[in-house]
């Protein structure tokens, strides 16, 4: 037992058991260097502080603050250069506007431009008025005033639908003229005119109409005071009146005494009373003859001028509704080409002269209820 006991301690330890006593202690030798110097480490670094979160929030608030103050003032230059550009868009959107307006007008222009230069040459190749039909009157009395009568009753017709239309479009209660002179194709000297006057003088129809024709009948007495040229009436025909409605001018002038001058005009007048339907309506008409048997023209000697004159005197109404007496008035004057030389002077001459007659006929239409009150 003692043998063995002893035998038992001196015995060497196995390899095994040496190995595992030796590597064990190491082991947690090391593991206590490495945690020992991680807490070094931690103890060297400086410990983070934590923020709130009531500071976080705060934080950003105060970041979204001051973002949205510089959204806002960049909104408000914005719109400060809105306010500073928005008006001159809108003025370069007038001035769009009005240069293509100004196109479109200056494209009517252009177009009524053509109209009028057609209708101007028109009149130049051929003059004409309301009136195509010629006249022609024999020397036999009863054959003269049945062609005369005739001729009134197309006149008149043709007279008032002329005037009808001439004054569809116009505002009758405002002045209105318009004149052109012209030489025609064929040699022609030619005047026209169209005008309107209101008379808010005048109280009848009836009288300014009456005036008319007594400045008609002695229309060679009015041309000799007004143009200072002798007037001469050739024929002693009756004047007109409710027996003889109608009436032959048949004149020469001594124009300056240089050349002289052949007029033969017939003379047409009605009147139509209000009624029921009925417009009161005064017209006074004196269209050319073109042959006369009786009286012809003398080309050789005297040169001719057609005139044709067409007045209506009628009863409107102004904005108000009061009633107004409108002189209208239509005329043409046509010099015709002659052999004999006539200057200029006497051409412009001759023109200016039924100007100066049909303005103091006019004056006789203003004057014609003087006196008279409403």
């Amino acid at each position: 037992m003692k043998g063995n006991t002893t035998a038992n301690r001196q015995a060497p330890a196995s390899p095994a058991s040496s190995s595992s006593d030796d590597t064990s202690p190491r082991k947690r030798r090391k593991t206590a260097a490495t945690a020992t110097d991680r807490k070094r480490n931690n103890a060297s670094k400086p410990k983070r502080k934590k923020i709130p979160t009531y500071y976080r929030r705060k934080e950003e608030m105060d970041r979204l603050e001051e973002e949205k103050k510089q959204l806002e003032a960049t909104v408000k230059d914005l719109e400060d250069r809105a306010d500073i550009l928005r008006p001159r868009e809108a003025l370069q959107r007038r001035q769009h506007t009005n240069r293509v307006l100004r196109e479109v007008l200056h494209a009517q222009r252009r177009a009524f431009a053509g109209a009028a230069s057609i209708v101007a040459h028109h009149f130049r190749e051929k003059s004409t008025g309301p009136f195509d039909t010629p006249t022609k009157l024999s020397k036999d009395p009863v054959k003269r005033r049945a062609a005369l009568l005739e001729m009134r009753e197309q006149r008149l017709s043709c007279a008032y639908e002329f005037m009808v239309e001439m004054l569809r479009h116009m505002d009758v209660t405002l002045d209105f003229s318009e004149q052109k002179r012209f030489t025609a194709i064929n040699g022609d000297i030619c005047s026209e005119r169209f005008e309107i006057v209101p008379l808010p003088e005048a109280r009848s129809v009836k009288r300014v109409f009456d005036a008319l024709e007594a400045f008609v009948s002695n229309m060679e007495i009015s041309m000799s005071e007004v143009d200072g040229d002798i007037t001469v009436r050739e024929n002693d025909e009756p004047q007109l009146s409710i027996n003889a409605p109608v009436a032959q001018h048949r004149f020469v002038t001594t124009i300056a005494n240089i050349v002289q001058m052949d007029t033969n005009n017939a003379a047409f007048a009605e009147y139509r009373p209000p009624g029921p339907g009925v417009e009161e309506i005064g017209f006074s008409i004196n269209d050319p003859i073109d042959e006369d048997e009786l009286y012809p023209y003398k080309p050789e000697t005297r040169v001719r001028q057609d005139v044709t004159v067409i007045i209506m005197v009628s009863k409107q109404f102004d904005p108000d509704g009061n009633p107004l007496i409108v002189f209208s008035r239509w005329w043409s004057l046509c010099l015709r080409k002659s052999h004999i030389h006539v200057p200029k002077f006497v051409s412009d001459r001759i023109r200016n002269g039924l100007e100066s007659v049909s303005a103091s006929m006019l004056a006789a239409a203003e004057r014609a209820d003087a006196g008279h009150a409403r």
